[in-house]
C-alpha cells in the first residue's frame, strides 16, 4: 500500500507542476514604455484639486476662436484624448516601430510609428523625456476610420521642465460622419 501512495503522491506532484502556468520571459521591453496612463491619473488629481486658471480657445470650421480664462475645468474628460495615445498596453506594442535619440540637452526623444498592416489608432506618437524620465512633451496623431466615420486629430501636450506638470496642450482635428460635412476644430489650453 505504501508503494501505491508513493505513486500516487508523485503523480499528484507532476500533475500539480504542469498546471502551473510558467512565468513570463524576463524582458526589459515593459519598461521602455512610458505610462502615460499612470502620468495623467496623476495630473488630473493634482488639477482637480488645485483648479488652476485657464486660459482656453475653442474654435471650429476656421473661425476665430472663442477665448475663455476659467478655473471650471473637468479634468477627467479634458485629458481623456491624451489617454487615448498611450501605448503602454502589451496588445499595442507589436503594431509600432520605436527609435530613441538623446538630444542636445540630454533630453530622450522616443517616437513611435504604427506599422503599415496595423489597425491601431494612434497614427504616431513621440515623447520627449528628461534625463530623470519626466515628460516634457508629447506629439501624436490620432486615425479612425469605418464605413460611417472618419476622424484625424493631432495633439500636443507640453509639461513643465522642472516639476513635469502640465503647462499646455492643444488638439486639432477633423472628423467627418460619410452622409454629412466635414467639422474641423482646435482647442488650446494654458495652465
Amino acid at each position: 500500500m505504501a508503494k501505491y501512495t508513493s505513486f500516487l503522491l508523485a503523480g499528484l506532484l507532476l500533475v500539480t507542476a504542469a498546471c502551473e502556468r510558467p512565468a513570463p520571459p524576463a524582458s526589459d521591453k515593459a519598461d521602455t514604455y512610458f505610462d502615460l496612463t499612470a502620468y495623467l491619473q496623476e495630473q488630473k488629481r493634482e488639477l482637480q484639486a488645485n483648479q488652476p486658471m485657464v486660459l482656453k480657445a475653442v474654435a471650429t470650421q476656421g473661425q476665430a476662436p472663442e477665448i475663455k480664462e476659467t478655473t471650471a475645468i473637468d479634468w477627467e474628460d479634458e485629458l481623456t484624448v491624451f489617454e487615448q495615445v498611450d501605448l503602454n498596453r502589451p496588445s499595442l506594442q507589436e503594431y509600432y516601430t520605436k527609435q530613441e535619440q538623446v538630444l542636445e540637452d540630454g533630453s530622450v526623444a522616443v517616437e513611435y510609428t504604427k506599422l503599415p498592416d496595423a489597425e491601431a489608432q494612434v497614427a504616431y506618437l513621440r515623447l520627449r523625456l528628461s534625463p530623470e524620465g519626466r515628460l516634457l512633451q508629447l506629439n501624436a496623431r490620432l486615425q479612425d476610420e469605418n464605413i460611417i466615420f472618419f476622424s484625424n486629430r493631432s495633439v500636443q501636450l507640453d509639461a513643465n521642465a522642472q516639476t513635469g506638470d502640465i503647462s499646455s496642450y492643444k488638439v486639432e482635428g477633423v472628423q467627418k460622419m460619410v452622409f454629412g460635412d466635414s467639422l474641423r476644430y482646435m482647442v488650446e489650453t494654458n495652465l
